[in-house]
């Protein structure tokens, strides 16, 4: 068993080519044979009279080292007398080559022939136990190493660690800790394989813990050990981690190879961090390691994400140079990531060029096509595939649907939704995800919703892709029941502790108008991070609590979370809203110092407010004229609202002739500038601005919507109401409210909407006095608008909360309106 095979691979004799009856005569003399005979000399050990099995026992190791392994086992298989040797012998044949099931069945036969294995072939049969998982003889084998003294001695090692990493393998780490602690002595390969284990069960604290321990006990770790360790955490997608410990590998003198670098490339591309893999690409290089064909495919699927078509190019030149082109590994990331660049055609030239296409490579392009809009071709390629042998898979059949809806033929995505299981393709969770987002994104938010039902009647179970497809549909005033709907979803299958789910909840409660929800949802939340904050944050903003706002921040930066842009704007916003200016104003001054951020658009629209709100309408302007950047729609806006409600006729005006310029096709915007040019006459220097005639800026009809019971009501400004009783209530009202209403807006310029006597009863009106007497006492009234409200409809909602004891909440474009008890929460400045 200890001679080499070199020779015998390098050129074998012709003598291995007899058949068993030959091999059993080739003990005849020389000189006995025919004089045409020119067949090799055999071994020494035939001419010397060796026993026959031992001789027979070196043609199996000679006829298994030429890979004759068939040959081998024939002359195995005819063998009257077999010892250990004969049998070490075919089973390491069998063990060399991988064939573990075979490994296996002769260990059982060789001890059912009463051979015991010893301290050498034990370890081999047990690795073969630990690639076929087969704990049951592998456990057998454990018993009979203990009772046979192999596991107690320091050159034991080996057997220990063989069943090791049978137990490993089998699932079983409770076991293998057991042996880990009884042995006498650990070598590098017992500290690999128990932190192997640990990473493989998700043991990531206990494999750390290791990992100290051995280097405690004088043992240091590997290129294996590290690699083990940052692979397994990179897979994880804790890759913090991952860079953390190579940090430390490198710090112990160990050299990254290509796999630590790999794994880590790998790891950012499957977390969706493309940047952050490309620069573990570039520090690999750097560090000197040629990429293989793994990392190169890595690299490129980091470059297809971020759609990075001329880096892409160049890992294109490289895995040409060094051969990997042609792999379909590498051809599949090259076909995604032109294919995602927009270069189609580049992406079917590297297709056709892929010698083997595997599942994969079919679906990158059909998936190309249909990105790209091609719908017609990414379908001729789908009925193709199975022509050429490749049957197509869950994902192909997403991939199309996904296409279809994307590109807006609704009815053929639900087409082949319908088919796939026809076709012995069962529809997964992803496949009623895209319908549902698809929904969503093309404005259907009921189908959506009766596509979400429709997937928990056939018990699929939602992800938390489902639901952030689904909640931001129904973040409004008007489904507010949906909003609990889908809560109870989340909750039932045990999704609310995700981190994205938590913060889309506490946002869609706080958009449908109850911030109770919100609160609760953010209390419950055990892994805040600055998103959640701001969801509550700005939530708080929304509902007209700056208090609370300024109380959360607080509480934000006592946590050790840091504040971010957004941020920032809703704590201005806020400081503005209680009059605070000094502290708003040191927030914005000191933001790029204090928090490393630096002033945007947002920002100073939210400092024009502060001032605005104060009468510093001045001051205001001067922020918008001496700001390093150039001013948008939000901040002329902001400057207009503050000089409407303080009555600055020529500021309003030149805040509104900025944004037509900005605008010049918003109807509202010329609706503005004529009311204001009408107010400011002559007597103010502000250029005159053409606008259209008033029937041209007023075609549009202004609406609203209801949630009464369940059932969504819309209404438009000059509708009739639809009970004689209701309209009664609604004159009798207008009547009664009348000396009230007509001190509305004093000290403000109300010029957005028409009047009431010309446009007919604006719609909030209807729909606050339908929902005053068709829903319940304890009903909040609930009411989206497409426009700003006017200054009458403001004040008689105020009015209606009072006199009837009721809550409404009323949304338009810029602010959530909640009236109670006679009073809004925007303090009447909107």
């Amino acid at each position: 068993l200890q001679e080499p095979a070199m020779a015998l691979a390098q050129a074998p004799p012709p003598w291995l080519a007899l058949s068993l009856d030959e091999a059993r005569s080739a003990h005849v003399p020389h000189h006995a044979r025919p004089v045409q005979e020119t067949r090799a000399r055999p071994p020494a050990s035939f001419a010397r009279g060796e026993p026959r099995f031992v001789s027979e026992t070196k043609l199996i190791t000679f006829h298994s080292s030429a890979g004759r392994l068939g040959a081998a086992r024939e002359v195995f298989d005819g063998m009257g007398h077999r010892d250990l040797l004969a049998w070490s012998a075919m089973i390491g044949a069998y063990a060399t080559r991988g064939i573990f099931h075979e490994v296996l069945a002769l260990a059982v036969s060789m001890i059912g022939e009463g051979v015991l294995p010893d301290r050498f072939l034990i370890t081999r049969i047990l690795q073969a136990c630990a690639y076929a998982e087969d704990q049951r003889l592998g456990s057998v084998l454990h018993s009979m190493a203990i009772r046979r003294g192999f596991m107690g001695r320091v050159k034991d090692v080996p057997v220990g660690n063989s069943v090791l990493v049978m137990y490993v393998k089998c699932g079983e780490l409770g076991r293998a800790r057991a042996v880990f602690d009884k042995m006498r002595r650990r070598d590098l390969g017992t500290w690999n394989s128990m932190i192997f284990g640990c990473c493989r069960s998700c043991q990531w604290e206990e494999a750390r813990r290791l990992l100290d321990e051995m280097r405690r006990e004088g043992t240091e770790p590997g290129v294996v050990t590290w690699n083990t360790l940052i692979s397994s955490y990179a897979r994880s997608g804790d890759l913090d981690v991952a860079v953390d410990l190579l940090g430390q590998m490198e710090e112990c003198g160990v050299e990254p190879d290509v796999v630590t670098w790999t794994s880590l490339v790998s790891g950012f591309v499957h977390s969706d961090r493309g940047d952050e893999a490309l620069q573990c690409f570039i520090r690999m290089r750097v560090a000197g390691v040629e990429p293989n064909g793994m990392t190169i495919a890595c690299a490129i699927s980091a470059c297809a994400s971020l759609k990075l078509l001329r880096q892409g190019s160049q890992l294109h030149c490289h895995a040409i140079k060094i051969g990997t082109v042609n792999n379909v590994l590498s051809g599949n990331s090259l076909v995604d990531m032109y294919a995602k660049c927009g270069e189609i055609v580049a992406a079917y030239r590297i297709f056709n060029e892929i010698p083997e296409k595997d599942i994969f490579s079919w679906n990158s392009m059909v998936a190309g096509y249909a990105q790209a809009g091609y719908c017609g071709k990414a379908y001729e390629l789908f009925c193709k595939m199975e022509s050429y042998g490749i049957q197509r898979n869950v994902i192909t059949w997403n991939t199309m649907i996904s296409g279809y809806i994307r590109n807006g033929d609704d009815e053929r995505a639900f087409e082949l939704f319908q088919t796939m299981e026809s076709y012995g393709v069962k529809k997964d969770t992803a496949s009623w995800n895209i319908l549902i987002a698809g929904s969503v994104h093309n404005g259907y938010f009921d189908r959506a919703l009766r596509i979400f039902r429709q997937m928990q009647s056939v018990l699929i179970k939602p992800d938390y892709i489902t639901i952030l497809s689904i909640i931001p549909a129904f973040a409004n005033l008007v489904a507010a029941w949906k909003v609990r709907e889908i809560h109870a979803c989340i909750f039932h299958h045990n999704l609310e502790m995700d981190g994205k789910i938590a913060n889309a909840l506490i946002n869609a409660y706080s958009k449908s108008g109850d911030l109770a929800g919100a609160c609760a949802v953010f209390d419950r939340h055990s892994s805040r991070n600055t998103i959640s904050w701001n969801c509550i944050i700005v939530a708080h903003l929304l509902h007209g609590s700056p208090t609370k706002v300024v109380d959360y921040f607080f509480k934000m930066k006592q946590q050790g979370v840091l504040p971010d842009h957004t941020t920032l704007t809703a704590v201005i916003r806020a400081y503005g809203m209680e009059g605070m200016v000094s502290e708003g104003r040191e927030i914005f001054l000191n933001m790029d110092k204090d928090y490393n951020v630096t002033p945007d658009l947002d920002h100073y629209a939210a400092m024009v407010d502060l001032l605005g709100r104060s009468g510093r309408l001045q001051e205001a302007y001067a922020i918008i004229d001496e700001m390093p950047l150039a001013p948008n729609l939000t901040l002329w806006e902001s400057l207009l609202t503050s000089a409407r409600m303080h009555g600055n006729v020529r500021l309003a005006l030149l805040a509104a002739t900025e944004m037509s310029m900005i605008e010049p096709n918003d109807p509202r915007i010329q609706v503005v500038v004529s009311s204001l040019q009408d107010l400011a006459g002559q007597s103010f220097d502000v250029p005159k601005v053409t606008v259209h005639s008033k029937e041209r800026m007023l075609g549009g009809v202004e609406s609203c919507s209801t949630e009464i019971r369940n059932m969504v009501y819309l209404f438009s400004t000059g509708d009739k109401v639809a009970s004689e009783h209701e309209a009664a209530e609604l004159k009798l009202m207008m009547i009664e409210m009348g000396p009230s209403m007509l001190s509305a807006g004093n000290g403000t310029l109300e010029v957005e909407e028409e009047k009431e006597e010309l446009a007919g009863i604006h719609c909030e009106k209807l729909a606050i006095i339908v929902g005053i007497f068709n829903s319940p006492h304890f009903r909040s009234i609930r009411i989206i608008k497409t426009a700003r409200m006017c200054n009458h409809c403001h004040t008689f909602a105020k009015l209606v909360s009072e006199k009837y004891g009721r809550q409404i909440l009323i949304k338009d474009p810029k602010y959530l309106h909640k009236f109670e008890n006679g009073n809004c929460s925007c303090e009447d400045y909107w």
